[in-house]
């Protein structure tokens, strides 16, 4: 730890007294500003990857059933009402006046 503070240090010296802080075999091709600018291009499209993803994944699936199937037994888990058919669960909800399931994760 103490090194890279060393280090850390050196190299900010360095860049306020405009010496080169790398020998110059050791800089690489790309200058400070285009690494900078390729970095902030990656980040933005992540940014945005990520917002697409969480509108996907937020959406709910509008799949709406006008009955459940046969073996489905009601339950309570924290305070609202489901229908559980083997592993599935439904909550019943009205859609356009009429009394429908959907497919949820129930909460709790």
């Amino acid at each position: 730890m103490t090194r890279s503070l060393f280090m850390t240090c050196a190299i900010a010296a360095a860049m306020t007294m405009g010496v080169p802080a790398l020998p110059a075999g050791l800089a690489g091709p790309l200058s400070a500003s285009e690494a900078r600018a390729d970095n902030g291009e990656a980040r933005r499209a992540a940014r945005r990857t990520a917002r697409r993803t969480a509108r996907r994944v937020s959406r709910r699936q509008e799949r709406y059933y006008n009955s459940l199937p046969g073996g489905c037994v009601q339950v309570i888990r924290g305070g609202v009402s489901y229908f559980q058919c083997g592993t599935v669960y439904y909550q019943p909800v009205v859609h356009q006046g009429a009394n429908v399931f959907v497919i949820v994760t129930p909460q709790g």
